[in-house]
């Protein structure tokens, strides 16, 4: 692992942040001593990918099954196929309808393995609103489970990977608006709840089994990841 001086490595910071995207370590010195470390993102993540992704399959009893399609849907339409179309960083809203059948384990849950990998890398950011999470935990607790919806809690509201949109006067202000006739897809009340915890946290992207939603917030033109 290679140790540059803080001038040295001020000078080189572009060039040391692509060796850190193809993988390498850098240690910045301060007076001959090592003081931090420039490293992939994906490592610094380590713990929670081992947390977020040692939930598959744990929720298999926890819901209905099948799961109904949404109001005004009719199955799985999402803008990323594999998830190879966003950029580093972007943030990536996710609802109950595509997390559920991955907590299950279900065969249709597998297409959503590498958006799940991707946020539990570091690579993007997933957005939950407040009522997505209450329908993940209320699964287990659903079964007494409490320890399960402890462990969706803790890894579901770790800020090192998801933002959680909390339900402010800001957030229901907006969904009412979307609500609006004439202002896109009429999406019912849960739907534009969805959307407007989706444009708060910051979203680019939407991944939901309801197409209006996915309409709502199209796939921006973005590079492909690394």
């Amino acid at each position: 692992m290679p140790t540059l001086g803080v001038l040295e490595a001020r000078k080189r910071f572009p060039e040391l942040l692509d060796r850190a995207r193809g993988g390498e370590e850098t240690l910045i010195a301060r007076h001959g001593h090592a003081v931090a470390a420039l490293v992939p993102l994906w490592r610094r993540h380590r713990a929670q990918r081992q947390a977020l992704l040692a939930l598959k399959g744990s929720g298999r009893d926890c819901w209905p099954d099948p799961l109904p399609p949404p109001a005004g849907g009719s199955g799985p339409v999402e803008p990323l196929d594999g998830g190879a179309a966003l950029a580093l960083g972007s943030a990536v809203a996710i609802d109950a309808t595509v997390l559920i059948p991955w907590l299950r384990g279900d065969a249709g849950g597998r297409r959503h393995e590498p958006l799940i990998a991707a946020i539990a890398a570091g690579h993007w950011r997933g957005v939950l609103s407040m009522a997505t999470l209450r329908t993940l935990v209320e699964g287990p607790l659903l079964r007494g489970d409490e320890t399960l919806a402890a462990r969706y809690e803790a890894v579901f509201s770790d800020p090192a990977a998801w933002t959680l949109v909390s339900l402010t006067p800001q957030v229901a202000l907006a969904a009412a608006r979307l609500q609006r006739p004439g202002t896109g897809p009429a999406l019912g009340s849960d739907g534009a709840m969805e959307l407007a915890s989706a444009l708060h946290g910051g979203a680019t992207a939407m991944i939901s089994r309801d197409p209006r939603l996915v309409a709502a917030l199209p796939l921006p033109a973005r590079p492909p990841l690394p």
